[in-house]
């Protein structure tokens, strides 16, 4: 019988309540305050991953779908005898096939209690009976994640210096981790070849670590002056910067050896093991101590990516509001809140965005800590909002996410005039938008009807304010060439997602929607009286491409731009 989820209690701080999961995603993060109980969680997911709940004095609570083959064990075929009249299988068994049922298991793995669905009907007189035998399908369950190499990091971690050792083995608080390093680089045994550490892990560590460093090597010295302090025939890796020469780990930093032990487990560790990373549950904790934000966050993106190009499982322990930021809106993670109410440790699965409120308060963190976006762009409505955020996403490939790289917000239309963008503490009757984030994208429409149209005034004023704050900040401004953000769809874009046929682009200058009496694109080329903005927005961007609006206008660079301005905010 496989259990699709576990929940336990009985273990240190887990007593009263039923926590666990109820799936597993490729990336898991577990958070909570320190002392909360977020490592001890960690004990349920390496007992699966070892095939070892039944030697725990845990009770268990699962659910799983009770299937042919297991049904079959207890509900044996052509079975007449015992406390079950008729055919065991045919009259009873075959009745519970793809029934989801719940069951608890007492701390010696004897079931005690079986739920079913509201809506299955238990026949009587025979019910306890059938109960009887279900109790038997469930003794001994199973779950995906049995069998898998489990890998633990520890919060209290360190790379130290290590004598030669012909056996490999990575500790989970660092242990090993040099003498790894040495013999990848320095043996000739051919299952360990040194590109693995010279060229696959110090690939990675770039790309973790982006603008902040750039490491051109990885080597190992070894500790022979018998004059100097310190431990003798000791081996050290040293990391290589063109500009620095090369570096020893005892002078860098702990986020730098974090990095590097993350890359170890999730890199090295297969290869010594002869395993694929498909094979591996990696849990991590608290990997924020030491880390800067912005690295961490590049830290925890490779860690998405890894999980779901390698089909491994991994497992966050944290207390870091940034880490719920990254994960809180991918599709490939779950947030576990665990909290302690005095008497025990409880979990709840973090979804809803009132769940992540309640989690920064008990976390003890400020709005403006986690809820301030890493950058906002400001755009007139939420039409543009819909063309913003498909733009970048063809230009990013889908790399930069709204609601995590960036939020958008409306200043609307005319409002323009009542609000600024000055670094300032004057009062003033215009709204200061830069005091709530200073990394903004402005966009406004140009609204010029020729090409020497003027600016309005109101346009021209932010124009100013924003070109001045890019000495302090990412900031950037992008006021449309074209007359409105609408003149840059194409022809193309508009007769698919309209159902049109042989209608022009729109031209820079053209009004696209009608003002008073006046012609307009709308009227004229698409014989339209009306059309919502939005409307227009949601079915016209699923059929925009990068290569279909590459001409139109400036649209090219500056969605370029913005899209490295963001960027540069999430890094």
């Amino acid at each position: 019988m496989k259990a699709d989820t576990v929940f336990f209690k009985g273990h240190l701080c887990f007593q009263k309540d039923w926590v666990g999961f109820d799936k597993i995603e490729p990336i898991n993060v577990i958070i909570g305050r320190n002392n909360s109980g977020k490592s001890h969680l960690l004990d349920l997911i390496e007992a699966l991953s070892q095939n070892k709940l039944s030697d725990r004095d845990w009770k268990l609570r699962c659910r799983g779908v009770l299937d042919e083959e297991s049904l079959a064990r207890s509900f044996r075929r052509d079975h007449l005898d015992g406390d079950l009249p008729g055919d065991w299988w045919q009259e009873h068994g075959v009745h519970f096939i793809d029934t989801e049922i719940i069951w608890e298991t007492d701390s010696n793995g004897s079931c005690t209690e079986v739920f079913f669905p509201d809506d299955f009907v238990l026949e009587s007189p025979y019910g306890e009976a059938r109960i009887s035998k279900i109790k038997e399908v469930v003794r001994n369950p199973t779950h995906h994640l049995n069998n898998t190499q489990f890998r633990r990091l520890l919060a209290e971690r360190d790379i130290k210096s290590e004598p030669s050792e012909i056996a490999l083995a990575l500790g989970p608080e660092g242990t090993g981790a040099s003498n790894i390093v040495r013999r990848f680089i320095t043996t000739s045994n051919e299952r360990f070849p040194r590109k693995v550490i010279q060229k696959e892990l110090l690939q990675a560590l770039n790309v973790i670590f982006g603008n902040d460093a750039s490491f051109s090597e990885i080597q190992v010295q070894v500790h022979d002056d018998r004059e100097a302090e310190g431990p003798q025939d000791h081996w050290e890796v040293y990391l290589g910067e063109d500009q620095k020469g090369l570096i020893s780990l005892s002078k860098s930093g702990s986020g730098l050896k974090t990095i590097l032990l993350v890359l170890l487990n999730l890199l090295v560790v297969p290869r010594i093991e002869n395993r694929e990373k498909s094979e591996y549950v990696f849990a991590f904790e608290e990997l924020e101590n030491n880390l800067h934000p912005a690295l961490l966050r590049r830290l925890l993106r490779y860690l998405e990516d890894f999980a779901l190009e390698e089909r491994a499982t991994i497992f966050l322990t944290t207390h870091s509001s940034t880490t719920l930021d990254v994960f809180g809106v991918s599709k490939h993670a779950q947030i576990i809140h665990v909290y302690h109410d005095g008497e025990t440790a409880h979990t709840s699965t973090v979804s809803a965005p009132l769940d992540r409120l309640e989690v920064i308060s008990k976390l003890g963190t400020k709005p403006s800590d986690l809820l301030q976006a890493n950058g906002i762009i400001w755009v007139e409505g939420p039409s543009d909002r819909v063309y913003i955020n498909r733009w970048i996403h063809l230009y990013s490939n889908g790399e930069l996410r709204e609601g995590r790289d960036y939020q958008c917000a409306f200043y609307g239309g005319s409002l323009l005039a009542r609000v600024q963008f000055e670094p300032s503490d004057e009062e003033t009757e215009l709204t200061n938008l830069f005091q709530i984030n200073p990394n903004i994208v402005v966009v406004c429409d140009g609204d010029r009807e020729t090409e020497d149209t003027p600016l309005k005034c109101r346009v021209e004023r932010i124009r100013v304010e924003v070109e001045k704050i890019k000495k302090i900040t990412s900031a950037h401004i992008w006021i449309t060439k074209a007359r409105e953000i609408e003149n840059y769809l194409p022809s193309s874009v508009l007769e698919t997602a309209l159902d049109l046929q042989s209608i022009p682009d729109p031209g820079q200058y053209e009004s696209f929607f009608p003002r008073s009496e006046s012609s307009s694109y709308l009227k004229e080329r698409l014989n339209k009286k009306h059309i919502d903005k939005m409307d227009l927005a949601i079915v016209s961007t699923s059929h925009m491409t990068k290569e279909n609006m590459a001409d139109r206008f400036e649209w090219d660079d500056q969605i370029r731009t913005i899209t490295e301005t963001i960027s540069s905010w999430n890094t």
